[in-house]
């Protein structure tokens, strides 16, 4: 660590800016769809994957010990659910690293930079595309606008006026803080 890495923490903090994209993620989320657990649903769809349910699982990424669980497709794009969930078909066993060096990319994508030799990628691209086409169901967002307006708007609203208050609550920090710095001359 350098030094001058303490610059980040030096500055004012914005609970809209800082949390913006949490809150997103949280509406996201509760209209997201998911699964229920099911054990011999699952262990299908590891053995998909070319894992063994029974042992401990694998990155399927980088094969080390997995630690967590990745979404293929990650919820939120533009602040909107993308119409993927939390699903089996959706969640991929992975390790901490590679979860946090794909963040929001395309599966795809990542896998072309982690995986170097392309028979071996290839292989895994059609197990990983195998899974998702298979166990994962998207639900069409449009469709559930379409069929729900009303709450969709409700739902909506809801959402920036949580955003809004976020904002109005930095601009009240910010006179707090700024009078505070007062005390301390």
């Amino acid at each position: 660590m350098k030094k001058k890495s303490i610059k980040r923490h030096l500055k004012p903090y914005s609970i809209f800016q800082k949390r913006k994209t949490t809150i997103n993620h949280a509406f996201a989320s509760a209209l997201s769809p998911n699964d229920s657990y099911n054990e011999e649903i699952l262990n299908a769809a590891l053995i998909l994957l070319g894992q063994n349910p029974n042992d401990d699982l694998k990155c399927v990424y980088c094969e080390n010990k997995a630690e967590t669980w990745d979404h293929l497709v990650g919820l939120v794009q533009n602040s909107q659910l993308r119409g993927y969930g939390h699903q089996i078909g959706n969640l991929v066993p992975c390790c901490k690293d590679c979860n946090s060096k794909k963040g929001s990319k395309d599966w795809q994508q990542y896998l072309e930079t982690e995986i170097e030799n392309k028979q071996s990628r290839n292989l895994v691209i059609k197990r990983v595309g195998a899974y998702l086409k298979r166990y994962a169901k998207p639900v069409d967002m449009e469709k559930i606008k379409t069929r729900m307006p009303n709450e969709w708007k409700k739902y909506e609203s809801l959402r920036e006026q949580i955003l809004k208050l976020m904002k109005k609550a930095d601009e009240i920090a910010d006179k707090i803080r700024n009078n505070g710095k007062q005390e301390y001359v």
